[in-house]
């Protein structure tokens, strides 16, 4: 198993592959003390400044240390940010090492369309001239996820989201004929099979305060 200064170090595959790379002693300082902390399983507080490239520095060890590792952070667009940008660059400088790089997403349940509401509102027909519902529907025909981050362009609080989105009042379980599709359903079972998982402090928080994640941990 390689260690975080053979993927950040000087001369690493990710130095030769990026354009522009420079190396940093801060990045791989705050990695190797990352590094430690893992394998010590003790607690660790690292502050660094902008431009140090600290999200490599954690995400870098945590693969490396093959423990099951939570990502919490502050807002959903850093959440999205570290998954969309940050894991994939990640997996391709571990890739040369041999090692895979399991990762997924979780965010509140209102981030997710319910296939289930949805077709209740089509089939009540009381939408038909909604430009937002007609945006969702063509969307919903071509996303995997189902996370309504990929609707740009709707707005936060639009009924037409409102009316679809799902939540603990509209989750019935196995029972649902659209479970095995259900957007939710795949988010939980790729977390489940995740090493790394990506979530923002307000889902952690509340999830922890139930003591579903604390469970899921162990």
């Amino acid at each position: 198993m390689p260690s975080a200064r053979d993927v950040l170090g000087p001369g690493s595959a990710l130095a030769h592959a990026l354009p522009g790379w420079e190396h940093r002693e801060g990045q791989l300082a705050m990695a190797e003390a990352v590094e430690e902390a893992l394998a010590s399983e003790r607690h660790l507080l690292v502050e660094a400044g902008t431009g140090t490239g600290k999200t490599l520095a954690y995400l870098v060890p945590a693969v490396l240390s093959g423990k099951r590792v939570i990502v919490s952070t502050a807002t959903k667009a850093l959440q999205e940010q570290i998954f969309v940008k940050d894991l994939p660059l990640v997996r391709a400088a571990l890739e040369g090492h041999g090692v895979r790089v399991r990762a997924a997403m979780m965010k509140g349940l209102s981030n997710y369309l319910c296939l289930r509401r949805f077709d209740e509102a089509r089939a009540a027909g009381e939408h038909s001239g909604d430009m937002d519902f007609a945006r969702i529907a063509a969307w919903m025909r071509e996303t995997e996820s189902g996370d309504r981050a990929e609707l740009g362009d709707l707005e936060e609080d639009a009924p037409a989201w409102r009316l679809v989105a799902s939540s603990s009042e509209t989750r019935i379980g196995a029972g649902c004929e659209h479970f095995e599709r259900c957007f939710v359903t795949r988010m939980k079972r790729e977390a489940e099979d995740a090493q790394i998982v990506v979530v923002n402090h307000h889902l952690f928080l509340a999830d922890l305060a139930l003591g579903v994640m604390g469970a899921q941990m162990q």
